[in-house]
């Protein structure tokens, strides 16, 4: 029946695969680098209202990334009272209406399931000492942690009725499905107790019965690790040769033992999540901070990790960020010398209007967004990463999500869905090296970042170039500018800038045949296309 069941789901999967333009009639708004796209959007709450609008879908559509992550997708959400006699009772309809939406504009749809307090829910197993008192256990209930023995059956029921309406078999399809969604992540950052309550253990039981549930429903289901989160430690750090050493002066640094306590306990579930890669077929190394200069070796740090354990797996990253760090958090920030100079004033000056800085405090900003988005994108697939998600979708300010981070100006649009530069420095990076077959870092002139994407189609390479900076910039620090001579590289070129205050300019022409290409390069990253 199994065997069955597999052909029945291959050839459903072929057929909406080769129907899906032509679902409810109407081809896509929109059409993206479809499945094969490097590109994708994070941090989307499909179960949202206010994410339920069209303006989302509609907008980032104009970016042709081809993927969007559903955030948050809770199982208390979508049943939220205990099946009666064995029937289970799913509300699907607010996840339908996000999944028909999203797909009309052409995305594919990865979603990050979670458990929070529910019916279902187990017992707290790890409780840190951080959390103790009244208020970090009221904390502590909405975490995922196992579901209880009693509904584990009713667990594996839902993962395979959530598969089951949206793999586009032919069977118990949502209406209107025009792709099969192939793809879930199991929990959220669960090194973290404020997301995760249960042991290293009850994680693995928990991968392996989503997976073993998954797969009854669609064998072709992709199952995503939970995120493994390094932020900016590997900061510098290329090969990964300064872990050990970085790990343990952090540990100093720290204000007590609980909170080293707290990250050895992270640490080592981090590392035992990277050992299941039997378990998972894609493993979210999520960057979760705005650090290009990590991106390497990060990769390293992953890649020695399954070397350890002779695996081998997919790597994306689904939450990447681009916002300056205008604040630090000292028991989460590695390196304090890459928060912003005078970063709470403009932090202050952001969230006031009233304040005289607030306009120049705003432009500076939204184009060091702009600057960083490039950047974070480009080093992280040089390192190997095969996709890469960009979070926020929009950002956090007058909503329930800014009480959880001081700076809530995250997204590439702001509340009403307009977007700021960083989205046409998206849109302009989609555009020139969605598709490509390799992206290698060049070797350069000192204080230069170069890099090379080629195309196995016949599509002219592109090269990324801009300068690096001692230190971080603040408001009120000029933007370097020099001449260099990007040698390897011949005109004549077509030269784009990353947009900064707004839409993309049309690329200038420069260099003669045969040339050697110069540019004024900044920190502002150039695209540079042999013709």
């Amino acid at each position: 029946m199994e065997k069955v069941h597999s052909v029945l789901c291959f050839l459903g999967l072929s057929l909406v695969l080769l129907f899906s333009r032509e679902a409810e009639g109407q081809p896509s708004t929109q059409k993206g680098g479809g499945a094969e796209s490097r590109f994708g959007i994070d941090y989307v709450f499909a179960l949202s209202p206010g994410y339920q609008k069209e303006i989302w879908p509609r907008t980032y559509a104009q970016t042709k990334a081809g993927w969007v992550n559903f955030a948050r997708m809770s199982w208390a959400a979508l049943e939220p009272r205990p099946p009666v006699r064995g029937v289970h009772r799913y509300r699907w309809k607010p996840l339908d209406r996000s999944v028909r939406l999203w797909q009309q504009y052409g995305f594919h749809i990865a979603i990050s399931l979670r458990l929070a307090k529910g019916w279902f829910a187990g017992p707290i197993r790890y409780r840190p000492e951080l959390f103790s008192g009244r208020l970090g256990e009221r904390a502590l209930l909405h975490t995922d942690r196992l579901p209880a023995d009693e509904y584990r059956d009713d667990y594996r029921a839902w993962i395979r009725a959530l598969v089951e309406r949206y793999d586009g078999d032919g069977q118990e399809d949502m209406p209107g499905l025009r792709y099969p969604v192939l793809h879930y992540q199991v929990g959220n950052e669960y090194a973290n107790p404020v997301f995760w309550t249960g042991t290293f253990e009850d994680y693995q039981v928990l991968l392996a019965e989503t997976r073993r549930a998954a797969r009854q429903a669609c064998p072709q289901v992709q199952i995503i690790s939970q995120g493994i989160r390094w932020n900016d430690l590997f900061h510098d750090d290329p090969k990964a040769e300064h872990f050990e050493e970085r790990f343990a002066a952090f540990l100093r640094r720290l204000p007590n033992d609980a909170w080293r306590e707290s990250w050895r306990k992270a640490r080592e579930f981090t590392e035992r999540t990277v050992a299941l890669a039997g378990l998972y077929d894609i493993l979210d190394a999520g960057g979760n901070g705005p650090h290009p200069t990590m991106s390497a070796g990060y990769m390293q740090w992953v890649r020695r990790e399954l070397a350890k354990h002779g695996l081998t797996t997919t790597i994306w990253d689904l939450e990447a960020r681009c916002e300056p760090r205008l604040v630090l958090n000292p028991v989460v920030g590695f390196h304090p010398e890459l928060t912003v100079p005078g970063g709470q004033g403009i932090l202050q000056a952001l969230k006031q209007k009233s304040n005289p800085l607030h306009q120049r405090a705003v432009a500076w900003y939204r184009a060091e967004q702009a600057r960083i988005l490039v950047k974070v994108f480009v080093t992280r697939f040089a390192a190997g990463f095969e996709k890469v998600f960009m979070g926020m979708a929009s950002d956090w300010d007058r909503t329930p999500g800014a009480f959880s981070t001081p700076n809530p100006f995250l997204g590439l649009l702001d509340r009403k869905g307009k977007p700021w530069p960083a989205f046409y420095a998206l849109q302009l990076l989609v555009e020139k090296i969605d598709g490509f077959a390799r992206a290698d870092k060049m070797p350069a002139p000192e204080g230069v970042e170069l890099y090379r994407f080629t195309f196995a189609a016949r599509r002219p390479e592109i090269w990324v170039a801009w300068l690096t900076e001692e230190k971080v910039r603040g408001l009120d620090d000029p933007l370097p500018v020099k001449r260099v001579l990007l040698r390897g590289l011949t005109g004549p070129v077509t030269v784009w800038t990353t947009p900064t205050t707004g839409r993309a300019k049309r690329g200038k022409r420069r260099g003669k045949s045969g040339e050697e290409v110069v540019v004024e390069l900044s920190p502002t990253p150039l695209l540079v296309q042999r013709e």
